[in-house]
């Protein structure tokens, strides 16, 4: 054992006087060479600046055709509202011959002319095989009192019944229709004494339109058997000639 310690004892020493003979040449030799001679050093005027420069050809950025989802059209609720054609609901198309009074059974007199203003046609009648030549009405209409004015609104017309003596009577039942539109208005219950009136409300694209329009005094709005010739009324344009007023039905007796 005390030899194996010698020899690792001198093995070490041998290697540190190995180490500090190498050390002692070393820095021998440095003290013997000549001491560098100082050269001037460039200090460059600008920073070099790295840019870095991609092999091969620089790629541009194009972008990749991107896939779009385009979902296939598939119906939906919503509703699509077309215009419709001009209808008139209220108005119903102009049967193809001119409408006749609700009854047949008279030739109409005078009374049937219109004033020059409306310039109103009678529709003719087609007698019954039992009616008599004439018939004899307790109502006839008064010529030359009717008034016209323009009004762009649409058609208005107003009247008035007057009674024996001339005196404007209430309780007197007028019937108004054009193509297949009926209204009854009773003098004095929606008006002045003695008055009535009609407002046929005409759609826009008949204001400007061929119409007819009839009058005449009847027994009742429940039972229009009539008590007067039938007065027409032409109408064509309501700017020109739409509101007709002072429409008179007298007592002319029975």
């Amino acid at each position: 054992m005390k030899l194996r310690y010698l020899v690792i004892l001198g093995v070490l020493v041998f290697l540190n006087g190995f180490v500090f003979t190498v050390l002692f040449l070393m820095f021998s030799r440095e003290m013997a060479s000549p001491a560098p001679t100082e050269t001037a050093t460039v200090v460059p005027t600008m920073e070099a600046t790295f840019t870095s420069t991609p092999l091969g050809p620089t790629p541009t950025d194009t972008p990749q055709p991107t896939h779009t989802y385009t979902p296939e059209p598939m119906p939906t609720n919503t509703m699509v509202v077309v215009p419709p054609a001009v209808t008139h609901t209220n108005t119903p198309v102009p049967p193809t011959s001119t409408p006749l009074p609700p009854t047949a059974t008279f030739t109409p007199g005078d009374s049937d002319s219109v004033p020059p203003t409306a310039t109103p046609t009678t529709p003719a009648a087609s007698p019954s095989p039992t009616s008599t030549p004439e018939t004899a009405y307790d109502f006839g209409y008064r010529e030359g009192r009717m008034s016209v004015f323009g009004n762009c609104g649409g058609p208005y017309f107003k009247g008035v019944v007057l009674g024996q003596g001339g005196v404007p009577a209430d309780g007197i039942s007028v019937h108004f229709w054009f193509y297949d539109n009926h209204d009854c208005k009773v003098s004095g219950v929606d008006a002045a004494t003695g008055e009535w009136g009609f407002n046929p409300g005409l759609a826009d694209a008949l204001k400007n339109s061929h119409i007819e329009f009839y009058l005449e005094v009847v027994n009742g709005c429940m039972d229009l058997t009539p008590r007067s010739d039938v007065f027409t009324v032409v109408f064509d344009n309501a700017c020109e000639a739409g509101q007709f007023e002072n429409i008179t039905f007298e007592y002319v007796g029975g």
